[in-house]
């Protein structure tokens, strides 16, 4: 691959990462299910106790800003002025049962015992084609929940209100999905302590709908510099799904991309199965991904590149007259048989 001089705001940690001053890829890799089928979401279970899968996991932000996992926990910071600081993983699948999405992280400096603390907020965030909802802690000690439906409103669920955490306390925060009822019911916990109901019901105009099947995200955010600390964030748990959830196909991500700055061109390769058919498809947010570059790719073998060798390679679809996105990602999907 062809890489130049990364951008300082968007970082993508992988072996196969393509890096432009006026573009930064990133990749993600899901399998598409026949919904007439039961249909499951592609998951995971992260307890941190390995370095990050570099094909299922993004950082964004200052680079400096991550420092990585150690000790079974993934750790990060902010800086004011800064972007704020991200780690999301793709999820895939689609909705058709209940599910679960929870984390436990130790925040350390954060509230500093007075407000407005480290003036920062802590974010846990997932993101679905109707819409996407968040819990938002911020140094104060104040908790709330929000949620947008991409079709309606945008508003708090459950407004600011102060969960008594001090620094050095590990808060668990859950949020669990009723597939029947579309309703959500979102609890914390702190120091291994009793669930403390949060919210329970459904979405700002009603529905919930499909909020998970996009990706998922922390953030840390510094919004203030009244105290020049830092917040720190050490996340030691992370899990979407059920206990029964897979944590996705390992063998369908993307091996390669060869970008050709000079050209603004894209060639892909990734682990495939014979007698399979795949689709290429590309987003500029990772929630819309309705455009493909190819949906009817006949597999190789256990390996496919497309387009093949002996054409040419594609053009970036981000490009507007010739105008190159920020960041453009793309994922491989396994296109079901009639």
């Amino acid at each position: 691959m062809k890489g130049i001089k990364p951008m300082k705001a968007f970082k993508y940690v992988s072996a196969t990462r393509v890096t432009h001053p006026a573009l930064a890829l990133a990749l993600a890799a899901t399998i598409a299910f026949n919904q007439n089928a039961k249909g499951e979401i592609f998951g995971f279970d992260e307890d941190f106790s390995t370095p990050l899968d570099e094909f299922l996991w993004r950082q964004q932000g200052e680079f400096d800003s991550h420092q990585g996992v150690s000790d079974g926990a993934y750790i990060f910071t902010d800086q004011y002025g800064a972007p704020g600081t991200k780690l999301n993983r793709s999820t895939g699948g689609f909705l058709a049962d209940n599910y679960r999405h929870e984390v436990e992280v130790l925040l350390n400096p954060f509230r500093l015992d007075a407000n407005p603390g480290t003036g920062a907020d802590f974010k846990m965030k997932m993101f679905g084609p109707d819409g996407f909802i968040e819990i938002v802690l911020n140094s104060f000690g104040n908790m709330r929940l929000f949620h947008n439906d991409f079709s309606g409103g945008g508003g708090n669920l459950q407004p600011q209100t102060d969960i008594g955490i001090a620094d050095g306390e590990i808060l668990k925060l859950v949020i669990d999905y009723d597939f029947d009822s579309d309703e959500i019911a979102a609890t914390y916990s702190l120091d291994g302590g009793e669930a403390v109901p949060f919210y329970s019901g459904g979405g700002i105009d009603g529905r919930i709908g499909d909020v998970v099947t996009n990706f998922v995200e922390l953030e840390l955010f510094k919004f203030n510099d009244t105290n020049t600390t830092a917040p720190v964030a050490a996340v030691d748990m992370w899990k979407v799904g059920d206990e029964s959830t897979p944590s996705g196909p390992a063998s369908l991500v993307l091996t390669d991309v060869d970008y050709d700055a000079a050209a603004d061109t894209f060639r892909f390769t990734w682990d495939s199965e014979p007698g399979k058919v795949y689709g290429i498809y590309w987003s500029l947010d990772l929630i819309n991904w309705d455009a493909d570059l190819a949906d009817n790719v006949f597999a190789e073998g256990t390996s496919t590149t497309y387009p093949p060798l002996f054409i040419s390679a594609e053009p970036n679809p981000g490009t507007n007259l010739g105008i190159r996105p920020e960041a453009i990602f793309f994922r491989v999907e396994e296109i079901p048989l009639p």
